[in-house]
């Protein structure tokens, strides 16, 4: 009896260990279970995370396209615009030059019609008949 007694209890001491690792493995596996969980929900805030700043990723690439776009309109007007004020500027000489010789050439026909106009109220002059050659 006293054997069956010591085998009981070895067994019921057997029995609490036992009981007690399994405790202590279940409290693992919970404690593992509880991090998995957490693991999981901070990849899934990741994911989230990395989703946003893909979208924001991509609104800042179109806006940047939409910018460089504009950039190159903006440097095409802007040749354009060079090339019509040199044109201008090249008309602007040449009918300035247009308006020199035209001035010149008027001076010129001013001076030669001032000539003429002297010469003929001098010829008028000759031809007058002088008051002492009037008949009465």
């Amino acid at each position: 009896m006293k054997t069956l007694r010591s085998q009981m209890n070895d067994v019921e001491d057997q029995a609490a260990k036992i009981l007690v690792e399994e405790q202590m493995q279940i409290t693992t596996i919970q404690s593992l279970e509880s991090d998995l969980t957490s693991a999981k929900s901070e990849i899934q805030k990741l994911k989230e995370e990395t989703e946003q700043m893909m979208t924001a990723k991509g609104q800042l690439c179109s806006q940047i396209l939409d910018k460089q776009r504009k950039v190159t309109s903006l440097e095409s007007d802007c040749r354009t615009l060079t090339q019509t004020l040199e044109l201008v500027h090249q008309e602007r000489v040449s009918l300035s030059a247009k308006l020199v010789e035209k001035s010149i050439y008027y001076a010129k026909v001013a001076e030669d019609i001032d000539v003429k106009l002297q010469q003929l109220q001098g010829w008028l002059n000759r031809r007058k008949p002088s008051p002492d050659t009037v008949s009465v």
